[in-house]
């Protein structure tokens, strides 16, 4: 099963590795999109998506720099 993962920063927070996850189990770019309206009005911004696949192990080799 495929979900999508909303991340973003918040207010005032410009580094990349201060994301929080702000949604998960969503089925479709619709609810992330609702999801993105509301946290914008919550002062969040700089938002990724993320695909989480039930069961599939992780492919760490494409976050590595070599």
């Amino acid at each position: 099963m495929k979900e999508l993962l909303l991340y973003g920063l918040r207010k005032d927070e410009t580094r990349d590795y201060m994301e929080e996850l702000l949604f998960s189990g969503a089925k479709s770019m619709d609810t992330i999109n609702k999801v993105i309206e509301l946290a914008k009005k919550e002062g969040f911004h700089s938002f990724r998506v993320a695909t989480f696949i039930m069961g599939e192990k992780p492919d760490f080799t494409k976050s590595l720099n070599i």
